[in-house]
């Protein structure tokens, strides 16, 4: 019996194999702005045929909650280009000003921190002393983004991640670094930090909030990054309460998690995430779908299975071969095809890579269909 869209991914998360697998470009969503207008007859494709995850959510700061407008202020600085401006970014805490640069576009470019927040162990206390109070929770974005989803898909409540909201005040080499040096601050750092995304949590539920919440940030937790020990401390032990918080009350957890698999798979299996995204093939991760369900079985789906760059580099030819690999390997599994990121990543598509995100979308509904369930 054919599923809705809503129905299909629901299954998939509740441990059920859906009538075919999902189909899914991730970020399509009726509304939004765009880098380009060429990307416009993607989403509108997207939004009609493939199966979606809108988001939604309620006003959160992890730092300094409702306090944040009170503590930290930003302005621009020009550079010696049109092109770029320093944006720079002060946080007043009671011990002492936090300070961070980032280099930014004006032209809709990739940018780069030139400072981080935290430039020494010591400043974690600064961060930390900065006062915190729960932003007003509000359902109002949830249940209106839900109910214009429909049948076309499920709606994701999104949550900060512990881990994550610690590693980018500092960048991911001082984070090593200090792993070794100052874990007890970290550690510290990362477990009020969870504490609040669960009361968070806590208040979506309790404002009858009970489909799907979803993360990212674990990626920068896992080799060669970090060492699988340091994703038990910082990872899986703060985010597995959150799991099991969200799972008492009926809900369900989706993690965003790039990268070689092979090392942290089974913890997030542990963890008890329901779908884990997005399973990349070699060379960039370091399992196929097949050798992900291997190791997951029937406990977790997953989603993943092409990379972004294809759609821009590869033939037709090619991301039809891909299209039907994967979605072979996820047959009669809880499978979810989909990139390994969003499909407005170019700042300015090529007409190529344009055809190839309307011929996966075409080309991947018709296969899945096609295939005994």
């Amino acid at each position: 019996m054919k599923m809705t869209r809503r129905e299909r991914l629901t299954a998939i998360f509740e441990g059920r194999v859906p009538d075919r697998s999902a189909v899914k470009i991730w970020g399509a969503s009726p509304a939004g702005e765009l880098p380009d207008p060429a990307f416009l007859p993607i989403r509108k494709l997207a939004v009609q045929k493939t199966d979606l995850f809108h988001s939604a959510g309620s006003s959160f700061n992890i730092y300094s909650g409702a306090n944040s407008e009170k503590v930290g202020e930003m302005h621009d600085e020009p550079t010696d280009s049109p092109e770029w401006v320093n944006q720079v970014c002060t946080l007043h805490t009671p011990q002492g000003d936090l300070r961070e640069v980032f280099l930014k576009s004006t032209r809709r470019k990739p940018g780069y921190h030139k400072e981080y927040f935290l430039k020494e162990p010591a400043d974690l206390r600064k961060l930390l002393s900065l006062p915190y109070a729960p932003c007003p929770f509000s359902a109002d974005n949830y249940r209106a983004v839900d109910k214009t989803a429909g049948d076309s898909g499920i709606t994701m409540f999104g949550l900060d991640h512990a881990m994550y909201a610690t590693q980018r005040m500092i960048g991911s080499e001082n984070f090593a670094l200090w792993s070794m040096e100052a874990d007890d601050l970290l550690l510290e750092a990362m477990q009020t930090f969870a504490a609040r995304i669960r009361e968070h949590a806590k208040a979506a539920i309790v404002a009858g909030i009970r489909g799907v919440f979803g993360w990212v940030g674990p990626e920068l937790c896992i080799p060669p990054l970090m060492s699988p020990t340091a994703f038990d401390r910082y990872v899986l032990a703060l985010d597995k309460p959150l799991v099991d918080l969200i799972h008492e009350a009926g809900g369900k957890v989706w993690v965003h998690c790039h990268g070689k698999m092979s090392p942290v798979l089974q913890r997030f299996v542990a963890m008890g995430v329901d779908v884990l995204n997005p399973i990349e093939p070699p060379p960039m991760g370091d399992m196929t779908i097949a050798q992900a369900f291997s190791s997951a079985g029937t406990r977790m789906g997953l989603e993943g299975g092409i990379e972004t760059h294809d759609f821009m580099t590869a033939s037709k030819e090619r991301l039809r071969e891909l299209i039907h690999t994967n979605l072979e390997m996820g047959r009669g599994r809880r499978f979810i095809l989909g990139p390994s990121s969003g499909y407005a990543e170019s700042v300015t598509p090529s007409p190529h890579e344009v055809e190839n995100w309307l011929f996966y979308i075409d080309e991947a509904i018709r296969y899945a269909e096609s295939l005994p369930a």
